[in-house]
Parts: structure tokens; sequence; C-alpha cells
């Protein structure tokens, strides 16, 4: 059985002197949903103090695309594996009212980050007559998950008297799903630029313990990516 185990662990440190390390660095384009919030603060704004004082909705929570992901792994034959971070989301909304009488404030964050581990297969690779490799493509998938964390932040003054002031916040993870295909242009033999496209299968975050049930938010969506990326 010694003998067994002794050989398996071989083979792997083997592989893994074979194996080259990888390290990536992608942007682009991620879209999500975050209906319900803006549907939890126009709630917000049809009750009490906010609809009696006539407050304002000044932010109603935009989606910033914009993503940042690195990629560390290890690249052996056709198949790379290791860790991805990065994919923060952030967005926000806020109720607001001044004037001589007083002031009003009731203002949301909601801010996600993914961390995943992540599997790529090469299924084509192109080579020009000297053997180096041009182009490749591949599959990925890479389950992880979302991290999420809700601020909600406020107050409620009236002739300066203080009514209500408040700052909670909740954090909260659920799992994700990634699955891409890209492709891949070698620009030396350990150099690389890279664009993928694929979606991220995300279950809802839920804030529960929510003074507003309808506190949540769902950041599943496409994601387009390039950027660069080196092996050593």
């Amino acid at each position: 059985m010694r003998k067994y185990i002794f050989l398996t662990i071989a083979l792997f440190c083997s592989g893994l002197l074979q194996a080259q390390l990888t390290v990536g660095y992608s942007g682009g384009y991620s879209s999500y949903d975050t209906e319900a919030m803006r549907s939890m603060m126009r709630s917000i704004q049809g009750g009490p103090p906010a609809s009696i004082i006539g407050a304002k909705n000044v932010d109603n929570f935009p989606a910033q695309n914009i993503i940042h992901v690195i990629d560390i792994g290890y690249l052996f034959q056709q198949h790379e594996f290791g860790l991805k971070g990065g994919g923060y989301h952030s967005t926000g909304g806020k109720l607001s009212l001044k004037d001589y009488s007083g002031e009003y404030a009731n203002r949301f964050i909601v801010n996600g980050v993914r961390a995943g581990v992540y599997y790529k297969y090469y299924f084509f690779t192109y080579e020009n007559r000297r053997g180096r490799e041009l182009f490749s493509f591949f599959g990925e998938i890479s389950p992880g998950i979302f991290m999420t964390q809700f601020k909600n932040r406020g107050f409620f003054i009236v002739n300066d008297e203080e009514l209500d002031r408040f700052d909670k916040m909740f954090n909260t993870s659920s799992f994700s799903l990634l699955s891409q295909i890209g492709t891949k242009y070698y620009i030396a033999e350990n150099i690389n630029i890279h664009i993928s496209m694929g979606y991220d299968l995300v279950s809802k975050a839920e804030w529960e313990e929510s003074a507003y049930n309808s506190a949540s938010i769902n950041w599943s969506g496409v994601r387009f990516t390039g950027g660069v990326g080196f092996s050593f």
C-alpha cells in the first residue's frame, strides 16, 4: 500500500515539475441585476417618513460594469488549473432631502467580490512551422464564492432634533459557477493576450436581517474580458 502511495505522490510531483506557472490579468465588462434593490428603494420612498417629507431618489443602484480578474495557476499540456480572484462589483442607492426645517438621508451600498478556482481545457492550438504556438482556443469552468456586503446608513433631523439615525451592515456569501470560452494569441513564447466570453451563474444574495424584506441582489450575468498572461 505504501508503495502505491509513494508512486502516486512521485507521479504528482513529476507532473508539477513539468507544469508551467501561469499568471494572468483580465479586465472587462460584467452585467448584473439590481432591480430588487431598486424596487426596495421605491417601497421606502413610498412609505413614511420619506413619502411625507417628499424625499428624492438621487442614486438608484447603477451597475458598475467594469471588472478586474487575476488568475494564478499551473499549465500542464492541454490542462490549466488554479485560483481565480477579483470580479469586484459595487452599487448603491440613496434617498435624500434637505431644507430649512431639517434633513433626511437613507443610503444603501452593496459590494460584492468573487473568489474561486478554475479549470481550462485547450481544445485547439495552432503552431507555426517552427513549432511555436501562435494561438489557442479554450473552454473554462470556475466554481467560486461571491461574498456580498450590504450597508445601510441614514438619519432624520427635524428642527435640529435628531429623530432617527442608523448604521447597519450585513455580510453574506453565495455560490457562483462561471463557464466561458476564449482564445489566446501568443505574442512571445511566454507572453499572451487573451479574450473570453461567458456567463456567471450566482445564487441570489439576500439581507435576511434587513428591516426591508426585499433587500437582495443578483450578481448573475454576462462576462466579457480581455487581458495579458505570462507563463514561467
